[in-house]
């Protein structure tokens, strides 16, 4: 970050602060005059630095090489505090011309997403929180291969059991040869539009950006990650299905389906009809048969795999079958994330009139593709029939 998008952000939190000291009770005079003060302070040295900033910094280039057009020397990317402040703004249904300036010209910069469906792109930074707060929440992707993409359609050549396959030695004055067996497969994606309302009180548009921030963010962390999550599982449903009757079916995946390779990289997945079938099982001497994770007693573990248990409500029993996912699936699944959320807002269109209400629109951008079939084997635990 440099330091015109330090002091940028710094103006921006301080604002915030300001307008939350009107909405509490006891705050002095005095109180308001320091926070007002450092304001002052901060815009001073923001307006001297700007003034100070050469051509070719106040037009930086983009990773891409392109130039970065500036309004009224603020950077119109989503990093900067000024165009979250106009954004929040636009979705109060308070914008002022300004904000409008800086929001048309961020949306000719940003790219046709936004353009597109008529919304503007959230600040990078909130997009770092809303990846934090998804942390709380079980989340597939954090199992599966994420690759960020910039374009909504295109591919990426990967290359299978890449962890487990070395470089060779290369001697003086020798070529560089392949390494052993490597197998690299082209995977081809296209981005899809997901998409919900939030209907957010009028009374909370009146409260400081901040607080919409934190609402909003909570609802599309649980959102992208339910989205995430349903296409993942959609994914994982079409690999290889095998009845699993026991403990030993599994070692038997484990041990001869799975590749040498894969299986150290994997792991068993269950949700909570089929942990609890496997978590009662005992051995002749009455000891429990899924290990305690040393590492993490809360952990379970079967022949030294990590055992992850999903809700039910994520990964469902169907027809009295209960799930048993095996192998790895960062090598079979790999999620495209184009990394944007846009947003637009309205208090007159659908039922947001009448309700006295705005409606915040959202839409993520992503695809789920199936990567190494032979990486995973889809379980399935017959229930009715006492397993």
């Amino acid at each position: 970050m440099t330091k015109q998008q330090q002091l940028q952000q710094e103006l921006f939190n301080l604002k915030n602060q300001a307008r939350e000291m009107l909405d509490k009770e006891g705050v002095t005079k005095e109180q308001f005059d320091e926070i007002n003060n450092k304001i002052q302070i901060v815009k001073a040295k923001l307006k001297t630095l700007e003034e100070a900033i050469p051509e070719d910094e106040v037009n930086p280039q983009n990773r891409n090489g392109e130039k970065i057009v500036k309004v009224g020397g603020i950077e119109p990317k989503n990093t900067s505090a000024r165009y979250e402040e106009a954004l929040f703004n636009a979705l109060k249904g308070t914008p002022t011309a300004e904000d409008a300036e800086i929001l048309r010209e961020a949306r000719n910069s940003l790219g046709s997403e936004s353009q597109a469906d008529g919304g503007y792109l959230i600040p990078i930074d909130q997009q770092t929180q809303i990846n934090e707060l998804k942390r709380e929440f079980t989340s597939l992707r954090d199992f599966v291969t994420v690759e960020p993409v910039s374009t909504l359609t295109g591919s990426r050549v990967l290359e299978k059991d890449a962890e487990h396959t070395s470089f060779n030695a290369i001697g003086e004055n020798t070529t560089i040869g392949n390494t052993a067996n490597p197998q690299f497969e082209p995977v081809e994606y296209k981005v899809k539009k997901y998409g919900g309302i939030l209907p957010v009180p009028n009374e909370l548009l009146a409260d400081a950006s901040a607080k919409l921030r934190g609402y909003l963010n909570k609802w599309l962390s649980k959102k992208s990650t339910a989205t995430e999550n349903t296409l993942i599982i959609s994914i994982l449903e079409t690999f290889t299905k095998k009845a699993i009757t026991g403990i030993d079916d599994i070692k038997d995946v484990l041990d001869k389906e799975l590749d040498p390779a894969i299986s150290s990289l994997s792991s068993v997945i269950l949700n909570q009809d089929s942990f609890n079938y496997f978590n009662k099982l005992k051995d002749t001497q009455g000891n429990y048969i899924l290990e305690k994770d040393p590492k993490n007693p809360t952990k379970k573990l079967l022949s030294g795999r990590p055992v992850i248990v999903l809700s039910n409500r994520i990964l469902k029993t169907k027809v009295n079958k209960a799930p048993v996912i095996i192998g790895s699936l960062k090598e079979g699944v790999v999620l495209f994330d184009r990394q944007a959320i846009s947003l637009l807002a309205t208090n007159t269109g659908g039922e947001s009139f009448i309700n006295d209400r705005t409606d915040i629109r959202a839409i993520i951008r992503l695809d789920v593709k199936k990567f190494d079939t032979n990486a995973v084997v889809y379980g399935e635990l017959d229930l009715s029939a006492g397993a």
